[in-house]
């Protein structure tokens, strides 16, 4: 059975990316665009503190993980994408599209991370939909529910 103490668990591991932001920003003294790529380490260091045993918040581990790693490759993409094209008369038009891509990109992250917290609190597993195929495979298909025995 899914207990409170494994809900906070997984809620923290949600939570964890966000506090990675905050940290990232406050370090940096002012908003940065690339803070949402280190955004994994949040995730990272939760699996290396918790040690999760049980299978619900591995679960979630997993899914909040491989989403942020996709969030940070889509990031890296666009960085490269500005940094390849700099000075072509294309970057005229690309410049405007790339920071509307990154703060669409930024809404959803955050959405999403808020989406999982509250199904991570109320016992539900939770499969972020941007995570990248080859990341994508989030949670056991017998991972327990609320109120199923472990």
């Amino acid at each position: 059975m899914i207990t409170r103490r494994t809900t906070r668990a997984a809620v923290a591991v949600h939570a964890s990316s966000l506090a990675a932001v905050i940290v990232v920003t406050a370090a940096a003294g002012r908003p940065v665009i690339w803070a949402g790529m280190l955004a994994f380490t949040g995730p990272l260091l939760a699996a290396l503190v918790l040690r999760p045993g049980d299978p619900f918040v591995r679960a979630h581990l997993r899914a909040a993980l491989a989403f942020n790693v996709s969030i940070a490759l889509y990031l890296l993409a666009i960085v490269a994408t500005l940094r390849l094209t700099a000075g072509s008369p294309y970057t005229v038009q690309l410049v405007p599209f790339l920071l509307f891509v990154n703060m669409l990109l930024a809404f959803n992250w955050l959405v999403f991370t808020g989406i999982a917290m509250h199904r991570a609190g109320t016992g539900q597993l939770f499969t972020y939909p941007l995570t990248l195929p080859r990341l994508g495979r989030a949670h056991a298909p017998s991972a327990p529910t609320v109120g199923s025995p472990v």
